[in-house]
């Protein structure tokens, strides 16, 4: 009514398209040696950040174990037993090789061997 009928937007049409060049950077800009130099201290520090990162999880996964047994303790009391043992076992860093010795030396006491 006011103003200025809205304009359609324009199409591209296929001589624009075929302007537009689809090939790969050449490899002279790649390898500059600031570029590399950038890259190595990046993957540094991304091996310090994964070296950082698995050591918490080291000492937070037992916890979270234990606290995930507990919560389903009440609902399900099979798997959460399972979950808290697992998680105790698991805080006094004992091995599987440890509880096989475990077991054995228990057969041994009851004779069952």
């Amino acid at each position: 009514m006011f103003g200025k009928s809205p304009r359609e937007p324009q199409k591209p049409t296929m001589s624009d398209l075929k302007d537009i060049k689809l090939s790969p950077p050449t490899p002279a800009n790649l390898t500059s040696p600031q570029d590399t130099l950038l890259q190595t201290e990046e993957i540094v520090e991304d091996k310090e950040l994964v070296t950082t990162v698995e050591k918490i999880s080291r000492i937070v996964s037992p916890y979270f174990i234990a606290i995930v047994g507990l919560a389903l303790y009440e609902d399900n009391f099979l798997i959460g037993t399972i979950l808290i043992l697992v998680g105790i076992l698991a805080l006094l860093k004992v091995s599987t090789k440890d509880v096989g010795n475990f077991l054995e030396w228990l057969k041994n006491f009851l004779g069952l061997k």
